[in-house]
């Protein structure tokens, strides 16, 4: 097997070399801005480097890819697969938030963004971290990942390869601890770090730090037939590990699909002829306007060069002495001088630049609305637009991403029920209450999972506000729309935190609240109104009654009768005067139409 395995491995390999290595070193080059390196025969080496210019699409087409597909805060929703399943949906929403958060999930989702923009695809692994009990998430290098081409599809790939690159002292110690069989690598010597796995200019780079530790290249072979996962060492040619597993780890997923088979099609390929274009053309333009600096020619052979330095270096307004050849010169100064023509850009090269990035743009689908070049569009109807736009063409690009990171939700959680031993606190998604979550609490839960796509659009508070304020009233005025859900949709469309939106448990509780004190209150009024009044007429406590008629007591009788008739209009309570009877009791409550 392991001689099969070998010869394998060195197939993809002799592939990776020969039909992606270049490309993919040129296109991490170039997002680097890194265009005219020498190793790169195609740019033209005779131009002189101080003329040589460039505007890189490329990072602001990786740059705007990120901003617009993925979004601040990747989120995954559960969606319950059985009916008994659906009460543990918005927990397990809040544990895959906790396992994305706790992964720094966006800035590998981001590193896989980028990786597919230059290098045709992004990848994720998901694994299990024993020690921290939980999975963990990662962005695999796709120079670093073969498998089977021959399927159409990521779900039909049969096998998969992953060349791992561990130190010398981390391989020993998983052949202490047993992991690796000690027999079959007591005599392996380590290695260089492979340079296969770096672009030129990196190997010559980082190569000599990279040579002060020794290193083992590990390949995990992984058959989704058989289940089966191998790790091969070329140096021993052996397999040291094999093991069975039952899901397989990659993510995989293309911006742009070739068609013919699962390797993708990068961005840098779509808009290479646009870039080097724009490169050329600007090149050529900064070479012509240092050229277009006046240069002079003067008569050797009738002013010296020291004369000519004390004009050049003399300074405004001050007195030249020159010795010139012969006294002509002095008479005809002006023929000692000449100005060179200036050569002159030719016309439309401007807009011939500018039509190549905005053929770059329309390639990688990615509108001045995405780019945050919107001019002129204040409206929310206007951005809608403009969005719907932008997001027809994108649509696709953003459904590959998406179903990558669904992919990853499914196998977080599918860890998570399989290994996980410690309870969690986990925060409910959208809401302010805490749950517990153990193990058994996620052994019979069927779950799928739904990205929540992301809109730049949605980060313009202005054009969302214009939005809802045209849309709410109507929704909410329709007894078929649930204000509640309502209220969450657009809480997580703005990109707000849901913690705002009161728990549903705290609501009733307040509710309950309420209408406890409310039936208080009823039951007040009514035990005040025996002995005759009615019931749910206004009242005032004797010693409130008291207070007021001390004051009124201080008034002239104008003033007092003028606050009695305000307090009754306001209240509809009878205040009687200082000096009219109290009624019997003294501190009953007075009662509109008392006497």
């Amino acid at each position: 097997m392991s001689s099969k395995l070998s010869k394998l491995i060195d197939r993809h390999l002799d592939f990776y070399k020969r039909a992606e290595k270049t490309q993919f070193d040129k296109s991490r080059r170039f997002y680097r801005g890194d265009f005219f390196s020498s190793t790169d025969s195609d740019l033209g080496s005779s131009r002189m480097d101080s003329y040589l210019c460039s505007k890189n699409m490329i990072y602001a087409i990786a740059d705007t890819a990120v901003s617009a597909l993925l979004g601040p805060n990747p989120t995954v929703g559960a969606v319950a697969q059985t009916p008994k399943s659906q009460d543990a949906a918005t927990s397990v929403t809040g544990l895959l938030e906790y396992i994305f958060r706790t992964n720094k999930f966006r800035r590998k989702a981001s590193t896989a963004l980028i990786d597919a923009v230059l290098c045709k695809r992004g990848i994720f692994k998901t694994g299990w971290d024993a020690d921290r009990d939980m999975p963990i998430v990662r962005a695999v290098n796709p120079s670093s990942l073969f498998f089977d081409l021959t399927a159409r599809d990521p779900d039909d790939i049969r096998y998969w390869i992953e060349a791992t690159v561990i130190s010398f002292e981390e391989f020993k110690d998983r052949v202490r601890s047993g992991l690796y069989q000690a027999d079959l690598v007591q005599d392996i010597e380590p290695d260089r770090y492979p340079k296969w796995l770096m672009d030129k200019n990196q190997a010559s780079d980082t190569q000599q730090v990279r040579d002060a530790f020794k290193w083992v290249t590990i390949y995990e072979y992984y058959d989704r037939e058989t289940g089966l996962i191998q790790h091969y060492v070329k140096q021993a040619d052996a397999v040291v590990f094999e093991d069975k597993i039952d899901y397989i780890p990659y993510s995989m997923f293309s911006l742009n699909q070739s068609g013919i088979d699962c390797l993708g099609l990068s961005e840098v390929q779509l808009v290479l002829t646009q870039q080097e274009t724009i490169n050329d053309l600007l090149t050529h333009m900064k070479q012509i306007t240092y050229l277009q600096i006046p240069r002079i020619l003067y008569d050797s052979g009738r002013i010296t060069e020291e004369d000519l330095n004390k004009a050049v270096e003399a300074s405004v307004g001050s007195f030249i002495g020159i010795n010139p050849s012969n006294s002509e010169a002095l008479r005809t100064l002006a023929t000692l001088f000449y100005e060179m023509p200036q050569p002159q850009n030719p016309q439309g090269v401007q807009e011939f630049v500018a039509r190549q990035e905005d053929d770059a743009a329309f390639i990688s689908a990615l509108a001045e609305a995405a780019r945050g070049q919107v001019v002129g569009a204040r409206t929310a109807t206007e951005m809608a637009i403009i969005d719907a736009q932008m997001r027809t063409r994108l649509a696709t690009r953003e459904g590959h991403l998406n179903d990558a990171i669904e992919d990853v939700a499914r196998k977080a959680f599918y860890l998570s029920k399989k290994y996980m031993r410690e309870t969690r606190l986990i925060r409910i998604a959208g809401d302010r209450r805490w749950a517990e979550l153990a193990h058994k609490d996620l052994r019979n839960i069927d779950m799928d999972f739904e990205m929540v796509s992301y809109n730049p659009i949605r980060k313009n508070p202005s054009v969302m506000i214009e939005s809802l304020l045209q849309l709410i009233p109507f929704l909410a005025e329709n007894p078929n729309v649930d204000v509640r859900k309502l209220t969450e949709e657009v809480v997580t469309g703005m990109g707000l935190s849901r913690r705002m939106i009161i728990p549903q448990s705290e609501l009733e509780a307040m509710q309950q609240e309420a209408m406890q004190q409310e039936g208080a209150g009823a039951q007040a009024d009514q035990q005040a109104s025996l002995g005759g009044a009615a019931g749910g007429k206004p009242y005032i406590e004797a010693q409130q009654l008291a207070q007021v008629q001390e004051a009124m007591s201080q008034m002239s009788p104008e003033q007092a009768t003028a606050l009695k008739e305000q307090i009754a209009q306001k209240t509809g309570i009878d205040i009687p005067t200082p000096g009219d009877a109290l009624p019997a009791g003294g501190g009953a409550p007075i009662r509109e139409g008392e006497a």
